[in-house]
């Protein structure tokens, strides 16, 4: 608990945010030595180091820091610490990943199949209809799906609704402590989310309030646990959009369900769409299409069986099927390293021929897939 006591106390330190806290954790090797080095080193580190001096004067640190320890053992919540092996897998190569996450239920936080669902608070019948018949379709394929959303008014509450009605676990994340729900009316759901195997997680300590730029921070996590995104109904701004934004860049595949043109609640969903920002979906079978999903749970096998060697494939295009049938889905950059006698212009006809063949797809991310 005395590595925890000083991350806690290393968070709570204003100005630190998780970035900084990954470069001094790799520069000093763990919380407690931060603390301990002496005030000459820390001024070498200039901004962030007379943060830490600071932080050191403040009395209340670690009060506020034992205070905490103190109320996650009371609640059973539990500590995930970057680089500790109980760590969300997903989140380990981003970049501005939480130091330090609080997780209170029993939903495997790890599941191999993890789809996060966002979308506009001011819902209407026809988004929050896409999210049921979406998340019935995911149950029916892949019964233990994680869905994961914001708890939020609007797509949010339908997406964690819709999971515990159709018998799949799903996780809140939270933009403040989990000493509080957040909006109030949503208390029972959360508690039937905990009830039923689902859970709450937050990178805030308990007494944090619902701020706005905590809920456009907690996007990232959102995006970062899951291996896709789907935006299912979205106006032309909102965190929707940022969560989307924010899930491309960490690599992951993002969906959206079309709108009507003249339906602001649907503008977000159809601008993704139009810049490639999105693949178009209709349904839970276009997800596990894109993700290649049904092929897995289907027919495990059937990837390896697939016979490539017709005559309308080149020799390259058949090394370059292989590979992804080997690696799995692969981006142009990885190619390119994997075969390094092939020009990038070289790779980049032969995938273009694939997919014209319809043996490939190219999936948001730039993503290539076996079709």
């Amino acid at each position: 608990m005395e590595d925890l006591r000083y991350l806690i106390a290393l968070m709570n330190i204003k100005g630190i945010g998780s970035i900084n806290a990954h470069l001094l954790l790799e520069k000093f090797g763990s919380a407690k030595a931060i603390f301990e080095q002496d005030n000459r080193q820390l001024i070498e580190i200039g901004h962030i180091g007379k943060l830490i001096i600071d932080g050191k004067k403040d009395k209340k640190i670690f009060e506020k820091s034992d205070a905490e320890i103190d109320f996650i053992t009371t609640h059973h919540i539990k500590p995930l610490v970057f680089g500790k092996s109980d760590y969300p897998k997903r989140l380990i190569n981003c970049s501005d990943a939480p130091a330090l996450l609080f997780y209170l239920g029993n939903a495997n936080i790890n599941n191999e199949h993890t789809i996060s669902i966002v979308g506009t608070r001011s819902s209407s019948a026809y988004g929050r209809n896409n999210v049921r018949n979406l998340v019935e379709g995911l149950a029916e394929a892949i019964p233990d799906a994680l869905i994961v959303s914001g708890l939020a008014l609007g797509i949010d509450i339908s997406a964690h609704n819709a999971a515990l009605e159709f018998g799949l676990p799903t996780i809140g994340v939270m933009a403040h402590g989990l000493d509080t729900i957040y909006p109030s009316e949503h208390r029972q759901i959360a508690k039937e989310i905990i009830a039923n195997g689902g859970g709450l997680i937050t990178e805030y300590t308990s007494g944090t309030t619902p701020e706005r730029g905590n809920f456009l921070a907690r996007n990232r996590i959102i995006a970062g646990l899951a291996d896709a995104v789907v935006v299912a109904e979205s106006k032309n701004k909102g965190g929707s959009l940022v969560t989307a934004s924010i899930a491309l860049n960490y690599g992951r595949d993002v969906f959206a369900f079309p709108g009507r043109v003249n339906d602001e609640r649907s503008a977000g969903c159809n601008s993704l769409i139009r810049n490639n920002g999105a693949a178009l979906i209709t349904c839970a079978k276009d997800v596990l299409e894109g993700k290649n999903w049904d092929l897995k749970i289907k027919n495990s096998d059937s990837q390896q069986k697939i016979n490539f060697n017709e005559n309308d494939v080149s020799h390259t295009g058949r090394q370059i099927l292989d590979l992804i049938i080997d690696k799995g889905d692969m981006r142009l950059e990885q190619l390119c390293i994997a075969m390094p006698n092939f020009s990038l212009s070289t790779l980049q006809e032969e995938l273009l021929e694939l997919e014209m063949a319809d043996k490939i797809r190219i999936c948001p991310g730039g993503i290539y897939q076996i079709k």
